[in-house]
């Protein structure tokens, strides 16, 4: 019977919006996807054992939590965007620690046009520049860490960046824009890394941040947010930033079941997100391992209007 009322905490957290309140509520929220499947499981135990009264309970809360998140496993339709195809990648580098040439292969090898990095330090930022990095992207804007890089952002393109202004509680992010060939408007990426909500600054930006990024996108702009978000589909900021228009690209084409961080390589969350507006189309996601980074590569191939 309790593994059959498992679900109850986590549906009331969700429903009730309390990923806000104090760090530990949206840390267990990051989990809803596996008490999902727990509460599946515990449904077909109780089925086998004929427990009438545990299979009611647990059959709800499939209908609570399991049925809203399979549209993550399955792709959607898309805007009919027939113009420039753009492939995005981002990586949060770790404090500067990220392994360059695997980075590098990842890029060469998606044939990536922009790249957005979070916990870029002075150090890493020049080493990037310096090598076959820095020849791929010769146009890029960066804020380095001088520290351990937690607060590091940079873009790198292939095509000329123009910084943009710094936008109303949008904190810990760096937008650009950038004219892509082929493109009927610019492109605006902002490379986004909200604090952890641990602490009371840090849970502030965490809940705030996000809709700020939202805010902050130009109607005139097709707008790309990108980057590590420290937080899953299942919380109240995404869904806030989500409600404001803009999709996950890897919900768009169902990958976002996969993964992006492990917590000493035991936990799998998926915190790294690429989202997009409403005019983007959405053709293909993948996500990369890039050791001795927790986080993972994620790329997004897109189509801009034509």
């Amino acid at each position: 019977m309790l593994a059959a009322l498992i679900w109850v905490p986590w549906a009331l957290a969700a429903w009730l919006d309390l990923d806000g309140l104090t760090w530990a509520v949206p840390s267990a929220v990051a989990f809803l996807p596996y008490v999902a499947a727990f509460t599946a499981v515990a449904l077909v135990v109780a089925v086998a054992a004929r427990a009438r009264l545990a299979a009611a309970i647990a059959i709800l809360g499939v209908l609570l939590l399991v049925a809203p998140r399979l549209g993550r496993i399955t792709s959607d339709d898309q805007p009919a965007a027939h113009g420039a195809v753009v492939r995005i990648a981002s990586s949060n580098l770790y404090g500067g620690r990220g392994d360059r040439t695997r980075l590098e292969r990842i890029v060469s090898n998606g044939n990536v046009d922009i790249v957005a990095l979070q916990e870029n330090t002075a150090r890493s930022d020049a080493a990037l520049r310096a090598g076959a990095f820095g020849h791929r992207f010769p146009y890029s804007w960066s804020i380095p860490d001088p520290a351990n890089g937690a607060t590091g952002l940079a873009v790198f393109s292939r095509w000329p960046v123009e910084r943009l202004p710094a936008a109303p509680g949008a904190d810990r992010s760096l937008a650009v824009r950038i004219h892509v060939p082929g493109a009927s408007t610019p492109l605006v990426v902002r490379s986004v890394h909200p604090y952890p909500p641990l602490g009371t600054h840090g849970l502030h930006c965490w809940r705030t941040c996000p809709p700020a990024f939202a805010r902050a996108a130009s109607a005139q702009d097709d707008t790309v947010l990108v980057g590590d978000y420290n937080a899953t589909l299942d919380h109240h900021p995404i869904r806030t930033l989500m409600a404001n228009g803009f999709r996950d690209a890897a919900d768009q084409v169902g990958m976002a079941w996969h993964p992006t961080w492990s917590g000493k390589r035991l936990l799998h969350l998926t915190i790294d997100h690429a989202f997009v507006s409403r005019r983007i189309a959405v053709d293909a996601f993948s996500v990369h391992d890039l050791p001795p980074s927790d986080h993972d590569v994620i790329v997004a191939q897109l189509h801009l209007p034509a």
